[in-house]
């Protein structure tokens, strides 16, 4: 770990500058989304600990924190009082505000509509000066087939809003990437979590946690383990961000390079936060050009580069993508098991992609 963790110290300045002080506390978290971020798991969830609180509206106060959460509308787990606690480990203590409905897209957090109404009254109650706002949401519109820029775009609005009733310019949005879908027939999973992604690239002030490859409970929502394992990445991004951790192990890997070898049939990938790339699937790769989607038919690792070989020839321009499709198996991870997420990127020639280890801190890569 030794050369990766001198680079990310060297990229650290920027979340130190703005990272809240150990002392800060009590640190208030937004908590919103559909229904994964409700969450939907059968409980028990975490046990409660005192240092992480909920507020609940009904009661008009906070509480000790435990699955199901209020203002959540849930009767099962989701990952954040997995993350709080992990983050209150360090010696913060957490406040949770929520405000999540099930089954909606994102125009429901549009101002004047219900989902814009309870998220703003929950604020107003009970996270002024928050520093955290945690987004979890999406996969109703990746359904509905929305384009990539109208996403982004309706995000950055969203983000924008909260920030603003929330009183923090400098809130860090910790976008969760969307995961898998299993139902059979639906579209639009590639696009929406690049459009999260792109929102990520255009703000100083986001990170993007993956879902992907967490285990399931039924076709969309994730299980008890699966909300877990999120919450503890997600711990570990806040701990990085918010808390200037240079020492915690985040992000994990992210596509930043893709490089077309001569014959045209193979593509040299690097990923960027890690030291040991581990659990490569060659279904989780495809690449679009003007003539399609072109299968990987095999893969093999180094420590950051993939060798990847396709079902035909690649014709320029084209983009690689990982986690393609609605249902990736997506399993790569780094030496702590952090996730890579879903990324699109332009497929360059003649470039040479080293197998070194390079630091992109913000879980998104780059753009390009």
């Amino acid at each position: 770990m030794k050369n990766l963790q001198a680079v990310r110290v060297t990229m650290a300045f920027l979340a130190l500058a703005t990272a809240a002080r150990a002392d800060d506390t009590p640190s208030l978290w937004i908590l919103s989304g559909q229904s994964n971020a409700c969450g939907r798991a059968k409980l028990p969830g975490p046990a409660p600990k005192p240092t992480v609180t909920a507020f609940d509206r009904t009661l008009g106060r906070f509480v000790v924190a435990e699955d199901p959460l209020p203002g959540m509308n849930t009767i099962g787990v989701g990952p954040w009082v997995a993350a709080a606690q992990s983050v209150a480990r360090s010696g913060v203590e957490i406040r949770l505000v929520g405000s999540a409905t099930g089954g909606r897209p994102i125009s429901f957090w549009h101002p004047g509509e219900p989902g814009h109404k309870d998220l703003m009254t929950s604020i107003e109650a009970a996270a002024n000066g928050a520093g955290i706002f945690l987004w979890y949401q999406g996969e109703s519109d990746a359904l509905s087939g929305i384009a990539q820029a109208d996403y982004a775009d309706e995000l950055k609005q969203h983000v924008t809003r909260v920030r603003a009733q929330a009183g923090n310019p400098e809130l860090l949005a910790v976008i969760v990437q969307i995961g898998s879908d299993t139902r059979k027939g639906w579209s639009g999973y590639t696009t929406l979590r690049e459009a999260q992604r792109q929102f990520v690239l255009s703000d100083r002030r986001a990170i993007l946690v993956p879902s992907l490859g967490r285990t399931l409970k039924d076709a969309v929502h994730l299980d008890n383990a699966g909300y877990r394992e999120l919450g503890a990445e997600i711990g570990r991004a806040v701990l990085r961000h918010r808390f200037g951790k240079t020492d915690v192990n985040w992000p994990g890997p992210v596509l930043d390079a893709a490089a077309l070898d001569d014959e045209r049939t193979g593509i040299v990938a690097h990923f960027a936060e890690v030291e040991q790339l581990a659990g490569l699937d060659a279904a989780d790769f495809a690449v679009i050009d003007d003539e399609g989607t072109v299968r990987c038919t095999a893969a093999a690792a180094g420590a950051t580069i993939v060798s990847l070989q396709f079902e035909r020839t690649i014709c320029l321009p084209a983009r690689l993508i990982y986690g393609f499709g609605q249902n990736p198996r997506a399993s790569l991870t780094d030496e702590t098991g952090n996730r890579a997420p879903g990324v699109q990127l332009s497929v360059t020639q003649g470039t040479q992609v080293e197998d070194k280890p390079t630091a992109v801190p913000n879980g998104a890569g780059r753009g390009q």
